[in-house]
């Protein structure tokens, strides 16, 4: 059954853009609800902003690409934890270092995940996160020495469930309608097709993600809502867990 989980999110994302692409994904997903966002540490911790939460945020996503060295990185998770010192930190990074990564391992951090790798699964993927020790992508994971494991449990986010008979005319339909929420009309102008041609299409989609799934969702869930939910969703399938080792914090 899917449960609800209500993890409330606070984005710290310089670029506008990708913040209310973050804030568009989020919000399809019922497990997680931003109540704030900010472009600067500054404006973020500022209390006197008006997108300060009222109350701490369950995940701060910590654009990496405010933080041009290990240090600064280090500066931030710091000053967050000061102040919200039960929220867990998600970096994302556009341009992942290990260096990076395995400073925000030590400082107790919950993630450091490359933007590439997390796509439209960022729901799942802060859901995941928020649920294990220190989570980072497949491509970090590659990154990391041998000997980081030793001193710090790591878990590699499971790659997103893979749908092989979404054709990709068929996915581009899902991205316009669903995703980017376009009316059929206009994403009908933007695929050179007709307009019952794409809502023909949007039903495949809806079959074949109905059919590679067996999870059980609320009733009052729209198909377009259960559609996004199983195309971002992660394949577990994908997970092993690792044995726990101790979580060393850097003073």
């Amino acid at each position: 059954m899917f449960e609800y989980d209500d993890i409330t999110v606070f984005i710290l994302e310089r670029d506008i853009y990708a913040r209310q692409a973050i804030i568009s994904y989020l919000g399809w997903d019922r497990r997680t609800r931003v109540i704030g966002q900010a472009s600067t540490l500054h404006e973020m911790l500022s209390p006197a902003a008006a997108n300060y939460p009222q109350a701490p945020p369950d995940v701060v996503t910590l654009d990496t690409g405010l933080t041009s060295t290990v240090e600064k990185l280090e500066e931030y998770i710091r000053l967050i934890l000061s102040k919200m010192p039960k929220t867990s930190i998600i970096c994302l990074a556009h341009h992942p270092d290990p260096a990076m990564a395995a400073s925000a391992a030590h400082l107790r951090a919950r993630g450091y995940l490359a933007r590439t790798e997390v796509g439209v699964a960022i729901a799942p993927a802060i859901c995941f996160t928020y649920e294990h020790y220190f989570v980072v992508t497949r491509d970090v994971a590659s990154m990391l020495p041998s000997e980081f494991n030793d001193s710090i449990r790591v878990d590699v986010l499971p790659e997103r469930r893979r749908y092989p008979n979404l054709t990709q005319r068929l996915e581009q339909a899902l991205f316009l309608c669903v995703i980017e929420g376009l009316p059929a009309e206009v994403a009908a102008e933007e695929m050179g097709v007709s307009t019952s041609t794409v809502r023909s299409y949007i039903k495949q989609v809806y079959r074949i993600l109905e059919a590679s799934d067996d999870e059980s969702y609320p009733i009052a869930m729209s198909p377009a809502e259960r559609a996004f939910v199983r195309y971002s969703a992660l394949d577990d399938r994908d997970y092993f867990p690792r044995s726990p080792s101790p979580m060393k914090s850097v003073a």
